[in-house]
């Protein structure tokens, strides 16, 4: 329990359970759980807590309101999820964590403005969780969306716990009006209410695009015949690189670099189409590592997927690569902005790239 220590024990404590919970999002399959009881203001409350886990608990206003959450389904891990940004979804729990109701306000200070940090898990998401050296995708969530007094957050971060594969959304809710400030805080997004997720297209873009840029040094590499175990990417717009584990002799340095600016650029030029595709772990490790030995695909399986694991591999100017994050249709994308290598630095056998975007970006 989250919030454990607002919860305490019921006075005469009840036996573990045995129950069994299903989940149609994991094939119709079914999972042994305990059920733990608690007391909280005389209300006997039922928290379910199962044995695998990638369920996590999910705590009910009643004994009736027992579910068990899983994992987020994330859209943009398919080819045309990951160039979609909306998507209507359910709200399993939502969490308020902080509000300002109780600072005082400026004499003068007409708004009355109540803001709310709220924590929203839903059922499928179309925003890209931080994670896989890319950064959280920004955007709104909006409730009753048939209702023109429908609330919103703006969502400034999306985490993804990787055992369960439950996606959480922080943001904060402005309440303006009289009326909104005395709504009570679990009708903003109820359990089970239908909401609409939309994802910042501009700043989804240039994530993506960064992203892909990056894939493309890993490309550019290759067709200059340097195959080194790739050991970090990082996609975040403060100074990206990629980092390999080997070394490049001091003397090629400069020479080499030419040759891998010139590569990254013929790649873009060349206008090559991003796949994207969901494999089993053998094909995946086929296919990403048919040249060399780069990645251990056991690294890029999910916890919840342990019977049927599978690997999403990225195809990047023909590099293929296990890899979660989103990308642009092509690498022709990048040449608007500019994106090239910037740089190539060498210490303690590890190999760093730096690219970037044209100075004028």
């Amino acid at each position: 329990v989250s919030d454990h220590d607002r919860w305490q024990p019921a006075a005469k404590p009840l036996a573990p359970s045995r129950a069994a919970a299903t989940s149609s999002s994991h094939h119709e399959r079914t999972w042994p759980v305990e059920s733990l009881f608690f007391m909280r203001n005389d209300l006997l409350t039922c928290c379910v807590v199962p044995t695998k886990r990638y369920l996590l608990p999910h705590i009910g206003r009643t004994i009736q309101d027992i579910a068990v959450m899983t994992a987020t389904e994330l859209i943009h891990l398919s080819y045309d999820g990951n160039f979609q940004l909306e998507t209507d979804a359910k709200v399993i729990l939502c969490k308020v964590i902080q509000s300002n109701q109780d600072e005082p306000l400026p004499s003068d200070d007409v708004n009355d403005t109540t803001t709310l940090r709220v924590e929203l898990q839903l059922d499928r998401t179309s925003m890209h969780p931080q994670g896989g050296g890319q950064p959280t995708d920004l955007g709104v969530i909006k409730s009753n969306i048939e209702n023109d007094s429908a609330y919103t957050a703006n969502i400034d971060k999306v985490t993804i716990d990787r055992a369960s594969g439950i996606a959480t959304h922080s943001g904060s809710v402005a309440l303006s009006s009289s009326s909104d400030n005395n709504v009570a805080t679990n009708e903003l997004f109820p359990p089970n209410s239908s909401v609409k997720v939309t994802v910042d297209s501009a700043n989804r873009q240039l994530l993506s695009e960064c992203h892909t840029a990056g894939h493309v040094v890993d490309a550019a590499m290759a067709r200059c015949d340097k195959l080194l175990p790739p050991t970090k990417g990082y996609h975040f717009l403060d100074g990206p690189y990629v980092e390999y584990k080997g070394s490049i002799d001091i003397k090629d340095r400069e020479e080499f670099l030419s040759r891998l600016k010139e590569a990254y650029q013929q790649l873009i030029n060349e206008d090559i189409h991003t796949q994207i595709q969901t494999l089993p772990v053998d094909e995946a490790e086929e296919l990403c590592n048919r040249l060399a030995q780069n990645f251990n695909m056991k690294d890029f399986t999910s916890p919840s997927e342990e019977n049927h694991p599978s690997v999403r591999v990225v195809t990047v100017a023909g590099w293929n690569c296990p890899c979660g994050g989103t990308h642009v249709k092509s690498t022709g994308v990048l040449k608007e902005r500019g994106w090239g290598v910037k740089g190539l630095r060498c210490k303690k056998g590890v190999v760093r790239v730096r690219y970037g975007p044209s100075e004028e970006e």
